[in-house]
């Protein structure tokens, strides 16, 4: 193994994989959906017109918040429009300060509705097997592979 293979294979070793990436596939996973909170408090006046289902929002962990460490702002745009229900933040937040890459969007729009207005899902890319890598294993014996250590090194 030179020294660019063996790099590379730390970079999946830290994830529990050492598999060939085309082996493996990503799929989005809904974690999340409910309405946020505090839309009439923030700048939603501002947007509602605008907003549709299906927009793109953006999350962001507000650490420095004085009622609740785990806060999460809802944004569209530059506006905020307000928070993830504090019963229900506490793995995004983690999720955010772990730098896991998390799609928001609109899943539901009601402007007439003063405090369930805004409905927002929350998806996790998920990594896969896909069916190559099942063949693959049922294929080959663990003993095959072939690394420094069946070398004698």
């Amino acid at each position: 193994m030179n020294r660019i293979d063996f790099i590379k294979s730390l970079g999946l070793a830290s994830t529990g994989l050492i598999l060939p990436t085309n082996l493996l596939g990503k799929s989005l996973v809904k974690i999340y959906d409910n309405y946020i909170r505090g839309v009439q408090y923030y700048q939603y006046s501002r947007v509602k017109e605008l907003l549709k289902e299906g927009d793109t929002l953006l999350l962001k962990h507000e650490k420095e918040n004085i009622y609740d460490a785990f806060a999460v702002e809802v944004y569209y745009q530059e506006y905020k429009l307000g928070y993830l229900p504090a019963y229900e933040n506490i793995v995004i937040a983690n999720m955010l300060d772990a730098n896991v890459e998390l799609t928001t969007q609109v899943s539901q729009h009601n402007p007439k509705d003063a405090y369930q207005s805004i409905a927002v899902e929350v998806f996790a890319e998920l990594i896969t097997p896909t069916p190559q890598l099942f063949t693959a294993l049922q294929n080959a014996r663990a003993s095959d592979a072939e690394d420094l250590y069946r070398q004698g090194y």
